[in-house]
């Protein structure tokens, strides 16, 4: 746990103090994702509560952080993240993640996107497909 909250802090969640594009400094308290920034200053409040519901809530929640950073790392790979792969392969690995595990969850990336260009590409029937799995 101590290198996941490393990671975090590296990649930016948790870190304070900083600074805007105007000169300006954000206190600990007022920001503790500089990932905020990013979004439009009138929503930097909303989008800094919305991190740490997601941190706490959703990476901190029912599905152990481990796993969490597995599924995270799949997304990623199918949405092309050169941001997001590292990131969660490097939180993967701080939660325990074994080099076998961050392969599998390549290869369930790379099977998920096989089959979707397949079936999409094929202009697969969608009432057929959706019978085989009631």
């Amino acid at each position: 746990m101590k290198n996941l909250l490393l990671v975090l802090t590296l990649i930016g969640i948790g870190s304070g103090g900083v600074a805007l594009a105007d000169g300006h400094k954000m206190s600990e308290n007022k920001v503790s994702n500089e990932f905020v920034l990013l979004h439009p200053k009138s929503i930097v409040a909303d989008a800094d509560a919305y991190y740490n519901a997601v941190l706490d809530k959703v990476f901190g929640g029912a599905i152990p952080a481990k796993y969490a950073q597995l599924a995270a790392l799949s997304a990623s790979i199918a949405m092309k993240c050169e941001y997001c792969i590292p990131a969660h392969k490097s939180m993967a690995v701080a939660a325990g993640a074994s080099e076998e595990e961050i392969k599998t969850a390549i290869a369930i990336a790379a099977d998920v996107a096989l089959n979707s260009s397949m079936l999409y590409g094929s202009e697969y029937d969608m009432e057929k497909f959706k019978k085989m799995f009631e």
